[in-house]
């Protein structure tokens, strides 16, 4: 369950920076849209840590979803 959760919190994060539509990444994932409906009200339940890996990697990584903050140049 945890890795599930895991999973499902960097797949809604990855959704929510992509610049995709649902629709879309239903479409890549090969999942009908309601699933992407179904995980982004947090339903976990219904999906397999394979279902939310499929997901994840139709949705494109973007620099935020690294969990690193970008460096700030120090001020001279």
């Amino acid at each position: 369950m945890e890795r599930r959760t895991r999973l499902m919190r960097v797949v809604t994060r990855r959704i929510a920076l992509s610049e995709l539509g649902n629709r879309e990444i239903a479409r890549r994932a090969g999942v009908p849209t309601q699933r992407i409906s179904d995980l982004l009200a947090g339903r976990l339940e219904h999906f397999t840590a394979d279902e939310l890996k499929a997901i994840r990697d139709s949705v494109p990584a973007v620099a935020e979803d690294s969990g690193h903050s970008p460096q700030q140049p120090t001020p001279p």
